[in-house]
């Protein structure tokens, strides 16, 4: 069977017949001119967009097609999680090459309906169409937030503690020894695996985001970290009208990070402020809070670490060292597509 033979409803079909999840929100999912969905009570919805395009945010020798669609999910869920919400229902849009063999196409779907079900999201609908040379993949994630507890980029005040989730380069540092940058990595198979393992398939942090929407812990601003460290927080800075101040030795590095750029000779601060896509979350809370959601992260078993604080001067980002020397961080808006 190949793609043409197939034919686009031909997919459709074969896709609906694949599902893995269903929301019992869902009135009526893949098959008409729209979906149909019953919003919680006493939600708010919010609707996001993501893409991935061949050779612009993936080569396909580098990204197994069943992560690959892991990844589609996943980047849209994160965004969801950085407002503080549920995803709930998916509309996915492929761009598809005629050349594009069929049990690629087949592997990348798994990969796509494993993570609807890993996050309890229906894929309701979206589009196929024919795409002239590369692949391309469109998923828009909608999902619903508490009306009182819905956290945006903008509302951080001098003072406020900055926080952000798990450990940070990872991602940026697996693209490195995904790319072949050198011919030859030093370092153990395990630390390779575990950073390559972050960039291929990231893990939202919906757990953590859902635990701080429950937490009584007032929440400034938060976004999840796709542009990089320096770039997002320059976000939340802009949004706000204001500063920071980041410091170096607070920064989360994981053992693997740690160990392959040491063996290597690499500039940890690089890639940890200027790499992007480890899509952890990065957060803004007044002081008095901090112990709070030290001991909220420390109860469900995640990390969780004060890197900084937010100042008065907009627009600022002092860089702190480990030996006490201060430096304005370039501004950084994150990558631009038309720009990068």
């Amino acid at each position: 069977m190949t793609l043409k033979r197939l034919g686009e409803f031909g997919l459709i079909s074969r896709i609906r017949a694949r599902l893995k999840y269903r929301s019992g929100q869902t009135l009526l999912g893949i098959g008409d001119d729209c979906a149909v969905y019953k919003p919680a009570q006493g939600k708010r919805q919010i609707v996001t967009s993501d893409a991935l395009t061949e050779d612009v945010h993936f080569k396909k020798n580098l990204i197994p097609p069943a992560r690959l669609g892991y990844k589609a999910l996943a980047v849209n869920v994160s965004d969801i999680a950085a407002m503080g919400g549920t995803p709930r229902l998916a509309l996915l849009t492929l761009g598809i090459p005629a050349n594009c063999p069929l049990p690629y196409l087949n592997k990348m779907l798994d990969g796509f309906l494993d993570a609807c079900a890993q996050f309890k999201v229906e894929l309701v609908g979206g589009d196929t169409v024919s795409s002239p040379k590369n692949l391309f993949i469109s998923v828009t994630l909608i999902g619903d937030v508490s009306k009182d507890r819905l956290f945006t980029r903008k509302g951080a005040r001098p003072g406020d503690g900055i926080f952000v989730t798990g450990s940070l380069g990872n991602s940026a540092l697996g693209l490195k020894l995904l790319t072949g940058e050198k011919t030859a990595w030093k370092g153990s198979k395990k630390d390779i695996k575990f950073l390559i393992d972050a960039h291929l398939s990231p893990i939202p942090r919906l757990k953590e985001s859902g635990a701080l929407s429950r937490s009584k812990a007032k929440i400034t601003s938060m976004l999840d970290l796709s542009d990089g460290l320096a770039g997002d927080l320059a976000h939340i800075c802009q949004a706000g009208g204001v500063g920071a101040r980041l410091c170096e030795d607070r920064l989360p590095r994981s053992p693997a990070f740690t160990n392959i750029c040491a063996a290597n000779k690499l500039s940890s601060d690089d890639l940890i402020l200027g790499g992007g896509e480890d899509y952890e979350l990065l957060f803004t809370s007044p002081p008095k809070d901090a112990k709070k959601i030290s001991g909220l992260f420390r109860k469900a078993g995640s990390p969780v670490s004060h890197i900084g604080e937010i100042t008065a001067r907009p627009g600022e980002i002092v860089w702190v060292r480990s030996n006490g020397r201060e430096s304005i961080l370039p501004r950084s808006q994150g990558y631009d597509h038309f720009k990068s």
